[in-house]
């Protein structure tokens, strides 16, 4: 085995480079997931109430998906309800 014997400058520079290269990936991360923070090891406070924030507006969603849904069979209702009431005029004059 060889002793390889570092300067404190060049010890200083390496650390360095990998705390770049740590930030490196770390970015990297959240412009890959559209996250600022990932983990609760990121930012726990931050991490937390986006994980509730995330599930309230999937809750959220399904409502607003739920009322669509909602909407539609309405308008099929009421589109059943104004051919019924056309065919009731129709009797109605046909009788006449």
């Amino acid at each position: 085995m060889s002793d390889i014997t570092l300067s404190a400058g060049v010890r200083q520079n390496l650390l360095s480079l990998q705390n770049t290269a740590d930030l490196l990936g770390q970015t990297q991360n959240r412009l890959a997931t559209g996250k600022k923070v990932n983990s609760a090891l990121d930012n726990p406070t931050n991490f937390f109430t986006s994980q509730g924030l995330q599930s309230r507006a999937n809750d959220l969603t399904n409502l607003l998906d739920g009322i669509g849904n909602a909407i539609k069979t309405l308008e099929a209702a009421d589109n059943g309800i104004k051919a019924i009431t056309k065919l009731v005029e129709s009797a109605q004059s046909t009788v006449r």
